[in-house]
């Protein structure tokens, strides 16, 4: 998918959905279950670090450096140190992380995002799958 199938504006539709549902959560929601010890701030803030990781991952690439490898067990170690985390702060940092990748994709050439798309690291590009997942994932638990 390039520009012209509107990737970085299906990009910006997944944000303008998460940030609408962040704006409607109260706190209570926050603890809400989600299923295998996840919570609805724990989703907020894997969304928050992987499009923080991706973000960083893509300014390295814009610099010509390869697109750094994701770490298989990151998501584990996001869930060890989650405690530490505001669960109130969590709406917010995903909001503001999936503002900044879109930002940085946006920034990026068409020929370098559909090198990254072509070479198997679409999840970079097409942030929207990735947020369309969990908060379709919080809806549900929330309804």
């Amino acid at each position: 998918m390039d520009d012209r199938s509107g990737l970085l504006d299906r990009n910006a539709a997944a944000t303008e959905r998460l940030r609408a549902l962040v704006a409607r959560l109260a706190p209570p929601d926050l603890g809400c279950a989600l299923g295998g010890g996840w919570t609805v701030a724990f989703a907020l803030c894997h969304l928050a670090f992987w499009d923080a990781r991706q973000r960083a991952a893509l300014e390295r690439y814009a610099r010509g450096e390869d697109f750094a490898e994701e770490d298989v067990v990151a998501n584990q170690a996001l869930e060890a140190v989650s405690g530490l985390l505001a669960a109130g702060a969590a709406g917010t940092e995903a909001v503001r992380a999936a503002e900044a990748v879109d930002a940085q994709l946006a920034a990026l050439p068409p020929a370098r995002r559909d090198a990254l798309l072509a070479g198997g690291c679409g999840f970079a590009v097409e942030r929207w799958r990735h947020r369309d997942e969990h908060i379709a994932q919080i809806e549900r638990a929330l309804s």
